[in-house]
């Protein structure tokens, strides 16, 4: 079931991304493309990717390499 409306963004939980860019307590279970979106937003607040991977779970280096596949340029 494919849910929409406000909190959603073709098949993104916003409401999931924002409480995992947050950094307050639990990561709540994310998707692929919701990780990206977070990757993105937690960048865009100046997160390294070291942080960034630490709170989703991955190593940097995949931090690094999406951002790279995202055009974005890290912030530390």
């Amino acid at each position: 079931m494919m849910l929409h409306g406000s909190t959603w963004d073709k098949g993104i939980d916003l409401v999931a991304v924002e409480r995992a860019a947050l950094c307050r307590g639990v990561c709540p279970p994310l998707n692929p493309e919701e990780q990206r979106r977070v990757v993105k937003v937690m960048t865009e607040a100046g997160k390294s990717s070291v942080v960034i991977g630490e709170r989703l779970r991955m190593a940097a280096r995949t931090v690094d390499r999406w951002r790279e596949e995202m055009g974005l340029s890290p912030c530390g």
